[in-house]
């Protein structure tokens, strides 16, 4: 049995249903009658090289197709129907019977990056700390000037 990275077991099932038969690059001409490849590569913060490979893979997740769609103003649920009613399904049973990854969730939210960031940041400015008690000092540009806290007051040998 499959698991993935929280321990929950992946449904090989649903992993067909969230896939999109790219038939005939129907996806690319509705793209490039819209919108450049550039122009959406720079909207999905992806390379035009991943976009290209997307194009050329038979099959596309409901997910890239969703975020192509939405980037260049396009419902796909019209050319692929049965594959969107499909997923809808599939989000909605995750739904009713609570098997949504939580902790997926919770690792894409911007309460785990923030705090993430502030733990690295203390680490940093303890490091900073102890670099700047040791003999032979000679003032590192923006070291902190008190402790481990971010009071915004910054040391520069430049400025005094």
């Amino acid at each position: 049995m499959l698991v993935n990275r929280a321990g929950f077991p992946i449904n090989l099932e649903v992993i067909y249903y969230s896939m999109i038969l790219n038939k005939d690059s129907l996806i690319e001409r509705i793209v490039r009658t819209k919108i450049g490849i550039s122009e959406l590569s720079r909207i999905l913060h992806v390379s035009r090289t991943s976009i290209y490979n997307w194009f050329e893979q038979e099959y596309l997740s409901i997910e890239i197709v969703c975020k192509i769609g939405h980037a260049i103003g396009h419902d796909f649920a019209n050319e692929f129907p049965e594959e969107f009613a499909k997923a809808e399904n599939r989000i909605m049973a995750d739904l009713i019977t609570g098997n949504l990854d939580q902790q997926q969730h919770y690792d894409n939210s911007v309460q785990y990056w923030m705090s993430k960031y502030i733990t690295l940041l203390e680490k940093h400015n303890d490091l900073l700390s102890q670099v700047s008690n040791q003999p032979g000092d000679i003032g590192i540009p923006g070291k902190m000037i008190s402790g481990t806290k971010n009071t915004g007051q910054h040391f520069s040998p430049l400025t005094h």
